[in-house]
């Protein structure tokens, strides 16, 4: 089966919502010279600065997905998929061996399982070498949001290419789900109508859905740790104050419509909670 095993954003503060992540989802953390991971048990939420020579802007940037060998990954995008080519990691990052763009342009990190775990202790500080929890934790990653032009076309992709499960769908439904079996990629439709009332954003990586046990009593807990930070510098708010939030929080619980609490962070990362 494949995993779903990071999603990484730009972070202009990698450490401070690193720790947030870590401490309000329960996680591990784990930091390095120049970034951060918080990991639920089974899915790294990495976050990397935003420096000379990276590209912008700061958010969600790219996901990765473990695969059991990776040149059968290969040979079937190269297969079907004439518009997708892969290029190899710079550096050694034993979570992201290989970079591969979708049908559609969103860069997937690919690794094959059974790497040298000599290079992962070095690089990651034994993050990657937890072993999984057995079951989802009470605060776990769910589900991550892409919008894209051609969600049928990617969720094809994601099928053959990573060997994803396809969900059951109505035939009226826009939104494409495929799941590792545990976590679930949404591939939503991206059309620019939808971004009435608030800053368009190309097609990307929309949000992370967080399942939780009680999502009023992560909500106190997000309020009483935003209130060690002077008001504009705490790493994550309610969108619900301006408009423009309003609109944007709309716009995720129609994705998700049993969310309960939509959010942004410091960075421009947005996440839902439900219960």
């Amino acid at each position: 089966m494949p995993k779903l095993n990071h999603i990484a954003s730009i972070a202009l503060d990698p450490q401070t919502v690193g720790k947030f992540y870590s401490t309000i989802f329960q996680g591990t953390y784990s930091r390095s010279l120049i970034g951060a991971t918080a990991r639920e048990g089974y899915v790294g939420l990495n976050f990397n600065p935003l420096w000379p020579g990276r590209p912008g802007p700061v958010g969600l940037d790219h996901f990765g997905i473990e695969v059991d060998d990776i040149n059968n990954s290969f040979a079937n995008a190269e297969k079907d998929y004439p518009e997708v080519e892969w290029v190899k990691r710079s550096g050694t990052r034993p979570y992201a061996q290989v970079d591969i763009n979708d049908p559609d342009g969103q860069v997937v990190n690919i690794n094959q399982r059974n790497i040298d775990k000599g290079v992962s202790e070095v690089k990651t500080g034994s993050l990657y070498l937890e072993e999984d929890s057995a079951e989802p934790r009470p605060r776990h990653v769910e589900y991550l949001a892409l919008r894209t032009p051609n969600p049928a076309r990617c969720s094809d992709f994601y099928r053959d290419v990573f060997e994803m499960t396809p969900m059951n769908r109505r035939e009226d439904e826009e939104t494409y789900n495929l799941t590792d079996g545990r976590v679930v990629l949404k591939l939503v439709p991206w059309k620019i109508n939808d971004f009435d009332g608030m800053d368009v954003n190309r097609p990307m990586l929309d949000h992370i859905g967080f399942k939780v046990e009680d999502a009023d009593k992560v909500h106190q807990e997000i309020l009483d740790y935003n209130g060690r930070f002077p008001p504009m510098a705490a790493p994550c708010w309610l969108l619900e104050d301006r408009e423009e939030d309003r609109n944007r929080a709309k716009h995720m619980k129609q994705i998700a419509p049993d969310s309960k609490y939509q959010y942004c962070d410091m960075n421009g990362t947005c996440f839902v909670t439900n219960d």
